[in-house]
């Protein structure tokens, strides 16, 4: 019987180094087939929406907005904070680096891979820190929401301030296709498989024994449920639970194939100007720098505390480099997605960076505690 568990495992702890053996292959490949990928534009393009959607569709399905008002009440103050940096500091900046790139579309394509929201998976380093989960969920949730919104607008702003016509329609049903549509299907999928079956389930009198740790619910949250409540949550929480290896496999299997193809696809324009390549990968890591110095400036003046701030952290800095892909190609073409299929080469770099300077974060923002 295949381990899905371990290979899940095996794929997260060594995807960097996929994701860079992707890239070596994707060139040489790539450079020598130009003449194919140029011959099969429209097919490139319906094969790049597909893979796009399929690496999103997982985190749609995990993604739970069960807690997100109690959250937002709450954690009104770092939300704000964190809904700032991603969607003023973080385009600001973009838009800056990206009038240097020197080509248009990719220009726009670089705006595009940096208004997109994080995906769920972001969670995964949230959890790694020892953040704020519920935090990290109420935040995706809404930068998801907000981007059907921002990223036309800034995508099209940037557009018409280098005279590219790119109508905000355009742009609008580009994001709609790559980031409602999944959020909905992965919604109703998570409805038949996640919920309705635990509702189902819960009918067994078996399911009470086999969910007795959630007796203490009320106590431990606060929260008022009932018995039969308390049981479909913990069913949920199995059920996802099982499920989370599969579709971890399916999203990072997606991710690879898409990086392929989209190096692939301009394998000729990335190894005839690799000072393209670097300038890039180095206006990424400054924009990271960026939203680092800005959350952390603001936990210290804002007195917020650790969890809280790498909930922040994590939500700002890693996108969803799918959505960007398919915005990219669905508005303007496949080379507006290089900069989605460069991106992933470095990102997880930075985040787990991060996450190893815990202890010093922790140390800087107690310091700010004290004053």
């Amino acid at each position: 019987m295949v381990d899905v568990v371990r290979i899940a495992n095996h794929l997260r702890k060594y995807l960097l180094l996929y994701v860079f053996l992707v890239i070596v292959i994707a060139l040489p490949i790539g450079y020598y087939n130009a003449n194919y990928f140029r011959a099969h534009e429209e097919l490139v393009k319906n094969l790049i929406l597909s893979l796009a959607i399929g690496t999103l569709l997982p985190s749609m399905i995990q993604l739970r907005a069960e807690k997100m008002s109690k959250e937002l009440r709450s954690k009104w103050r770092e939300t704000i904070i964190a809904l700032i940096t991603i969607f003023l500091i973080t385009p600001a900046t973009a838009i800056f680096f990206a009038s240097h790139i020197g080509n248009r579309p990719i220009e726009v394509g670089y705006i595009a891979a940096n208004s997109v929201p994080a995906s769920s998976a972001s969670v995964a380093y949230v959890m790694l820190a020892g953040g704020n989960i519920e935090l990290a969920t109420v935040l995706i949730i809404l930068s998801i929401l907000i981007t059907l919104f921002a990223a036309p607008f800034y995508i099209s702003l940037y557009a018409q301030s280098v005279h590219i016509n790119l109508p905000i329609i355009v742009l609008a049903k580009s994001v709609t296709i790559a980031l409602l549509v999944p959020l909905i299907l992965g919604q109703i999928i998570r409805y038949y498989i996640v919920v309705r079956r635990s509702k189902k389930i819960a009918k067994d009198p078996r399911a009470i024994l086999n969910c007795k740790e959630k007796v203490m619910t009320e106590i431990k949250t606060g929260e008022t449920f009932s018995n039969d409540e308390k049981v479909i949550k913990c069913l949920e929480k199995r059920t996802l639970a099982r499920l989370k290896p599969i579709l971890s496999i399916w999203t990072m299997t997606f991710m690879l194939a898409l990086i392929a193809l989209l190096i692939a696809n301009k394998a000729r324009l990335l190894i005839s100007k690799p000072s393209l390549v670097t300038y890039i990968l180095s206006a990424q890591l400054g924009i990271y720098a960026i939203i680092i110095l800005f959350l952390l400036a603001a936990s210290r003046i804002l007195n917020i505390e650790y969890r809280d701030h790498m909930a922040a952290v994590f939500i700002s800095l890693t996108k969803n480099e799918s959505v960007a892909a398919a915005m990219a190609v669905l508005a303007i073409g496949p080379t507006a997605a290089v900069p989605a299929a460069l991106i992933p080469a470095i990102q997880p770099i930075v985040a787990i960076l991060y996450v190893s300077a815990a202890p010093i974060i922790k140390k800087i923002l107690k310091a700010g505690d004290e004053h």
